[in-house]
């Protein structure tokens, strides 16, 4: 399953209606209509990280329908991701060369360490 029927089958569990969500995530009915299944239109990373707080869910549980039902544990995958992500919008200021540079580290560590 993708994003959109992770998505509708946590609304069902949890018993919240798009009208909810919308109003919890300040994202229009609108926008949040078009994530239905059969769709695809997938949401902005801002859009889905805002969903997955609201709902208490992981990012990977949404996109896969993997993940952890430790509540604990997935609060940390989204920190680690929101970490992930103020990092990549800080480096949409470094010239190309920079990111190059830090793209070859990021493959050298990945190398080492998994």
């Amino acid at each position: 399953m993708g994003f959109a029927e992770n998505l509708r089958d946590e609304l069902e569990y949890q018993g919240l209606q798009v009208k909810e969500l919308s109003e919890k995530t300040g994202i229009s009915i609108n926008t949040l209509n078009k994530y239905r299944p059969g769709s695809k239109v997938v949401p902005t990373i801002d859009n889905a990280l805002k969903i997955a707080q609201t709902l208490k869910v992981s990012l990977d549980y949404l996109a896969t329908g993997k993940g952890s039902d430790n509540p604990a544990a997935s609060n940390l995958q989204n920190v680690d991701f929101i970490q992930a992500l103020n990092l990549a919008k800080d480096m949409r200021r470094f010239s190309k060369r920079d990111i190059e540079t830090v793209k070859a580290v990021i493959s050298s560590l990945s190398e080492k360490y998994i």
